[in-house]
């Protein structure tokens, strides 16, 4: 007990100190540098990971999003690229296209379960947009490839890469993440986010994320659209999933059961060393097609890759 308190101590105290700095600075009428306000967010988030107990993690990650938080609701973080804060704990998912940014974390607990944070900044015509992720990848409902999911029933994971999608005129922005999930398996996930107007908010023109649509098909001959792709495999095991911004493709790695007695238990299922892309049909449904590739970066540039 006496340990989490000094831990917990600690860290209010490092956060104390990097906002008397600020308040100092705004004192001065000097405002802090976006470079400075990174230094700040980076003297918290190596302790998310090296922090030796559960609870020091997770105080540790509640300083930083809440350091984060006051950074980012700065519109000019906005064009700020946090290339140092991303070579540490915290992955940075964007695109020069986009007026969206996802700032991701994660916890590794002492049973294995990553439990992840994460926040939504949005460029609007008014300032900056912020919505915190609350994770729930360990409990994820059974119809989870076949229904909307509002914010808090975010599937959890290090967002790394996200790029814009429209379907007529609705705008989305495709996301992949991460999710280093449990002692078993991980989950890597394609996953659509988009804005709707909040209903419930007293604010006027509010608008909320939603995640999840129906753009997803497994083939020219499968009937119905799935709202999210997520792959499931043996925890040594990692899969290529990347968005190809040439051939408008996402490039991902076929999975399947490392013997024939494991088919069906995700637990065991590992890379076959086959790839396949969704590609975007003209109105805008990504369909799952086989690639005649088996280079995508890791040697010389194949020129057959794509069909």
């Amino acid at each position: 007990m006496r340990c989490k308190k000094s831990l917990i101590h600690l860290f209010s105290l490092l956060l104390t100190l990097c906002l008397f700095a600020s308040n100092q600075a705004q004192g001065q009428n000097i405002a802090p540098s976006m470079a400075e306000e990174e230094d700040s967010l980076l003297s918290i988030a190596p302790w998310v990971i090296a922090s030796k107990t559960d609870s020091a993690k997770f105080a540790a990650a509640d300083l930083l999003m809440q350091r984060l938080q006051e950074v980012l609701s700065n519109p000019a973080s906005f064009d700020h690229e946090f290339a140092n804060l991303r070579m540490s704990t915290v992955a940075i998912a964007s695109h020069p296209k986009a007026d969206v940014k996802l700032f991701t974390f994660n916890i590794i607990l002492q049973n294995g379960v990553f439990h992840h944070y994460g926040l939504i900044q949005r460029k609007t015509k008014n300032g900056i947009a912020l919505y915190t992720l609350h994770d729930t990848a360990q409990g994820l409902p059974k119809d989870v490839k076949e229904t909307t999911l509002e914010n808090n029933q975010w599937i959890g994971g290090l967002c790394y890469q996200l790029f814009p999608h429209k379907v007529k005129t609705k705008p989305y922005y495709i996301v992949m993440l991460f999710d280093g999930h449990n002692i078993n398996s991980n989950r890597s996930v394609i996953d659509v986010l988009s804005f709707e107007k909040d209903e419930e908010s007293v604010e006027p023109n509010a608008m909320k994320p939603v995640w999840g649509a129906p753009l997803f098909r497994d083939g020219l001959e499968d009937p119905s659209e799935d709202y999210r792709v997520v792959f499931e495999y043996h925890k040594s095991s990692r899969i290529l999933m990347r968005y190809e911004e040439e051939q408008k493709t996402i490039v991902f790695d076929e999975i399947g059961p490392a013997f024939p007695s494991a088919d069906g238990n995700v637990y065991y299922y590992i890379p076959t060393g086959d790839y396949s892309g969704y590609k975007p049909s003209k109105r805008g449904i990504f369909t799952k097609e086989a690639l005649e590739a088996t280079d995508f970066g890791q040697g010389i540039p194949n020129p057959t890759i794509f069909r």
